[in-house]
């Protein structure tokens, strides 16, 4: 009776705590956007972690898309069509990226909104001149 009440106790710690080590854990997907840069951009990325893509936007405009591969641990290659970032993803489940033409170089948080990917489907006329700001 005793060995089979402590295995009983055992197994629920052990599944308890195996269920603990599972809300710390992030991974990079869904929708990661920032505050407003001091030259007044907002930058977002929806990662599609199912299919390995990514697309950048900058105020809502498509700038950048391609795929990512984890490099180790919490840190990501997003390799784009006009660009390649690495990212350090951290506890919060946010990163910094740095673009030399937006936010004056400096680095910009992106913060996790969600785990489905935003999509912008609207047209712009300018989208040429938000891709230059990758270069």
């Amino acid at each position: 009776m005793k060995k089979t009440l402590f295995l009983i106790i055992s197994i629920t710690c052990l599944l308890m705590l195996s269920g603990c080590r599972n809300i710390n854990s992030v991974v990079l997907r869904g929708s990661y956007q920032s505050e407003r840069t001091s030259d007044g951009y907002i930058v977002q990325i929806s990662i599609y972690s199912d299919e390995n893509n990514f697309v950048e936007y900058i105020d809502n405009r498509e700038v950048n898309k391609g795929t990512f591969d984890i490099i180790e641990g919490k840190k990501y290659s997003l390799v784009g069509d006009k660009q390649t970032i690495e990212i350090n993803l951290d506890k919060n489940n946010s990163f910094e990226i740095t673009m030399k033409k937006v936010n004056d170089g400096n680095p910009i948080l992106m913060k996790n909104l969600g785990d489905l990917p935003a999509k912008f489907d609207s047209r712009f006329n300018d989208t040429e001149e938000y891709e230059k700001l990758l270069e």
